[in-house]
């Protein structure tokens, strides 16, 4: 049982079985995704109003061998249905993906999946982490609010930022 309520859960996500429920996200469930999640992961990512991607582009496939190969994906579920979900890539270190659905920004989801990517990536033999988002949106605050440094900036390309791994 916790006894610090202000102290984060230290997340061994794995290891606790399917499902983590954060008792400060009402009714929130953290948890790894599986190919099973994809209609909730899509529906989610051509939601969102920035970082915005054409369907197709990017295939199931694409995203299961991100899930299950190369990364690891989560999700936080709130009644049952979808409202966020990163990914990420443990052998480049790559952010693939951190979303959050309109209707449930601003609660803590996207701060809760950022936490378990980076504890899970600390896992991983890669020393830098690195990510792109779109210039002046609500991502790239978010990421400088965490300590990623920007590296590179196109006007009208995206931000590059990086971050050393806590290895």
């Amino acid at each position: 049982m916790r006894t610090d309520p202000l102290r984060p859960w230290t997340l061994e996500l794995a290891e606790q079985g399917p499902a983590h429920v954060w008792p400060h996200r009402k009714h929130a469930v953290l948890r790894q995704a599986t190919v099973a999640d994809l209609p909730g992961i899509w529906r989610v990512r051509y939601a969102v109003q920035e970082n915005l991607l054409a369907p197709g582009r990017i295939s199931d496939e694409d995203v299961r061998r991100e899930i299950e190969d190369s990364g690891r994906g989560w999700v936080v579920e709130r009644g049952g249905e979808i409202k966020a979900f990163a990914i990420c890539n443990g052998q480049t270190g790559n952010v693939w993906a951190l979303f959050v659905h309109p209707d449930s920004q601003g609660v803590g989801h996207g701060s809760m999946l950022h936490d378990q990517m980076l504890r899970w990536l600390a896992t991983c033999k890669v020393p830098t982490l690195w990510l792109t988002t779109g210039p002046n949106t609500r991502a790239r605050g978010f990421y400088e609010r965490r300590g990623w440094v920007l590296v590179s900036a196109a006007e009208n390309e995206d931000s590059r930022f990086e971050r050393p791994n806590s290895t």
